[in-house]
């Protein structure tokens, strides 16, 4: 893999909007996580981290804004902060997305199929079709951003935000792009917090991360956004990188298509870990952005995290903060960025009492602490494992 740099980045989150008010947020401790809709509380889902207001109207033009779903218009305001941050100087045909996402645009999905059952071709809504698939927030982000380049959506449940920065560096080392928009995005609408509230598995207490009593997870929603170039053209031009993405792991094994499984072991996981590491080297890591959730996925993580790095590194998560959405690893990246550039590292929120059983450095409370290199993992429902090694530029 080729190094790339990160020149910019954006953040529409329960907790902030904006990268600088995000990293001041996760820095203060605080959570964004509350109340669910009214009418679901009793009924399988209490707790929930909603977006608040996020200055579209301020972004977008009035026209445009009304063509928008609410899911389009949160990527589009996280993307324009981080591509006014890059001030890409490429022609726009050699600038491109690569989205990223697992649910969607469930609200005009449901709509349009829905107006579809109900009247036949003729009841359809025109207006809901091109707005309903999985690729439409790219393809709207696309012509808002002025970007002709190549244009995929990555749609691979809670693997999908590392797979698509996966991608986007093999276009970025083929020569297809000079630089690629990264966006991760979903949302809780209302299809989906009613299926969280029948699949089950969510907390009534709050997200607890690597907790001896965590009891499930708290869903969230957003958007998080970084551009990639080649790190040799970023420096020519004399761009600012925020860090380097020097290095990835990916592996693959049987877990439920739905929740992590209570296998002991993930041998592949950590597998994915070893070779993420393996060219810069173990103690190059000074910090774990952990994706803990409160669910069984924390001591499967644990577990492969502590055989393939062979060592003990500082390890938090800040879904305690944030809530769990299912391409909300990139909002981990971003951390990654906070954490190298602050020299800091975020606490873990919901973590009262580890139960031992495993032999972790877990960051409780934000502190100060030399960051060279950061690991993002990502192991997901269905047996998909990706780690991503983020350093200092």
């Amino acid at each position: 893999m080729i190094r790339v740099a990160v020149t910019g980045a954006g953040v529409v989150s329960p907790l902030a909007v904006g990268v600088a008010a995000f990293a001041d947020a996760l820095a203060g401790g605080r959570s964004a996580i509350g109340p669910a809709r009214s009418q679901l509380q009793g009924h399988g889902l209490e707790l929930a981290a909603r977006v608040g207001e996020f200055g579209a109207r301020a972004q977008i033009a009035a026209a445009n804004l009304r063509r928008m779903p609410r899911l389009t218009q949160m990527t589009v305001v996280a993307a324009k902060q981080a591509l006014a941050e890059a001030a890409l100087p490429y022609d726009s045909a050699r600038s491109g997305i690569i989205g990223a996402t697992a649910l969607g645009t469930m609200d005009e999905t449901l709509g349009f199929t829905k107006s579809y059952v109900d009247g036949g071709p003729a009841g359809a809504s025109p207006a809901l079709f091109p707005v309903s698939v999985m690729n439409a927030v790219a393809g709207q982000l696309a012509l808002e951003c002025s970007l002709r380049g190549v244009n995929s959506t990555v749609n691979h449940r809670d693997h999908s935000s590392l797979s698509a920065i996966g991608l986007a560096c093999d276009m970025l080392e083929l020569g297809r792009a000079d630089a690629l928009v990264v966006a991760a995005f979903d949302e809780l609408s209302a299809p989906v917090e009613h299926g969280w509230a029948k699949l089950g598995g969510t907390s009534a207490r709050g997200c607890r991360p690597y907790d001896a009593a965590r009891d499930g997870i708290v869903p969230g929603e957003g958007a998080a956004v970084i551009v990639l170039e080649r790190e040799e053209d970023a420096r020519k031009r004399g761009a600012r990188v925020r860090a380097i993405l020097t290095a990835r792991g990916e592996a693959a094994e049987h877990r439920p298509r739905v929740g992590w499984g209570h296998d002991a072991k993930w041998p592949e996981a950590a597998r994915a870990v070893a070779e993420a590491v393996r060219e810069r080297g173990a103690d190059r890591v000074s910090w774990i952005a952990g994706g803990g959730n409160g669910s069984s996925l924390d001591g499967r993580e644990l577990d492969a995290l502590a055989a393939g790095l062979g060592r003990r590194a500082p390890l938090s998560s800040i879904l305690g903060q944030t809530g769990e959405y299912l391409s909300s690893a990139m909002l981990r990246v971003v951390a990654a960025l906070i954490a190298l550039e602050r020299q800091a590292l975020p606490g873990t929120v919901g973590l009262e009492r580890h139960d031992g059983e495993w032999d972790a450095d877990l960051v409780r409370a934000p502190r100060a602490a030399r960051v060279d290199g950061v690991l993002v993992p990502s192991f997901a429902q269905g047996g998909a494992d990706l780690a991503l090694m983020v350093e200092r530029a």
